[in-house]
This record gives C-alpha cells, structure tokens and sequence, in this order.
C-alpha cells in the first residue's frame, strides 16, 4: 500500500471508537479530558525539542515569521474567546486540531520513508493516538452539550506538504506543524480547564 493510500485510510479511522472510550461520560469526562490534554501537550513540547534538534540544528530554534496557511489560527482575542459558548468552543477544537492531526500523520508519513530508523515517527504516532483519543471524547462532550458533532471532517492535505520541494522545507514544515499545535494545545487546556470548572462543581 503506498504511504499516500496509508496516510487515507488512517485518517479515515480517526473518529472511530475504541473499547475503552466507553467509560468517559458526561460530566466525568471533562476532567479525564483536560488530563489528556495536558499530557498531549507536555509531549508535543518535547517532541518539538527533539524534532528541532535533530532536523534543526538546535532546540533554541525559533523563528515565528515562518507560516502555514492550511494550520488552524492560532491567536484569538480573550474577549472573544470569553464571549463563546461552550459548544462553540469545543466544535472549534475538534475541527482545528483534526487538521493538525492530519498534518502531524502525513509528516509522521514523510518521517518514515526519509528516515525509516527515526524514532521521531514512532513519537509522531504515539501523539497522533492520543488525539484521536481525545477528539472521540470530545464528540461525546458535544453531545451532552446538546449541540451535533459533525460525523465527518475535512481529509484534505495540502499537496505541498505531501510533496515537499526539498529536504529543508521538509523540516522546516514539521517545526511550523508542531510549534503550532504545542500553542494550540495550550488554549485547549485553557478551555478544558474551564469547562472542568463549570459542570463538575
């Protein structure tokens, strides 16, 4: 199977339940999901630090002026954010962190055939699982905040990614994709945080 058809069918997969999803329910879930998310992101911060010195250089690395245009916004004015509903919010973490996670799998893809010996990939992947984890439950939160979670997301990928020019823009796309979800997953922390505080009193 090419790593295009494996990139497709995993992503395919993403929202599929498993067994033991099946414990996480209503109002118990939240905190199970903001301990999830903490952990995802205190992985994806150290991934990134291995990522940018093995692919980098260095784990100073930093260089914000480089863009993705096809990752989610990261930045969002605190008044705004403070004026969503809850629904609302986790609609918009579902949907922006399935687009990264397609982006994290098809560089996870891209690890595998540069550099079939990285344990960069093997990284990638336990990352990717975990939100897959988390995106499940977050479907579950949706519904019992009475608001329809969508049955299917976006599968796109920008081609650029899937075929990059050369071997430095390759790495250089892995930096932007994981420094962005590192931020990224900072709000949803915030978020989860909130929403622990406001159902499980």
């Amino acid at each position: 199977m090419t790593p295009l058809a494996l990139f497709l069918c995993a992503s395919a997969s993403l929202l599929v339940p498993v067994a033991s999803q099946d414990i996480f329910s209503n109002r118990e879930s939240f905190s199970q999901c903001l301990a999830l998310a903490r952990k995802i992101h205190s992985d994806v911060y150290a991934l990134l630090s291995k990522y940018k010195e093995e692919h980098i250089g260095s784990k100073s690395f930093e260089d914000y002026s480089l863009v993705m245009t096809s990752l989610p916004t990261i930045n969002l004015h605190y008044s705004t954010w403070l004026s969503m509903e809850d629904s609302e919010r986790l609609l918009i973490n579902l949907k922006d962190l399935h687009v990264f996670w397609i982006h994290v799998d098809a560089k996870r893809i891209y690890e595998l055939e540069s550099m079939p010996q990285s344990s960069l990939a093997q990284n990638m992947e336990d990352v990717l699982l975990d939100m897959r984890d988390l995106l499940f439950q977050m479907k579950h939160q949706l519904e019992f905040l009475e608001t329809p979670a969508p049955e299917t997301l976006s599968q796109s990928v920008p081609d650029a990614l899937l075929n990059p020019q050369n071997e430095w823009l390759s790495k250089l796309q892995g930096y932007i994709i994981l420094r962005d979800l590192e931020r990224y997953l900072g709000k949803v922390v915030r978020d989860f945080t909130l929403l622990r505080t406001k159902y499980q009193k």
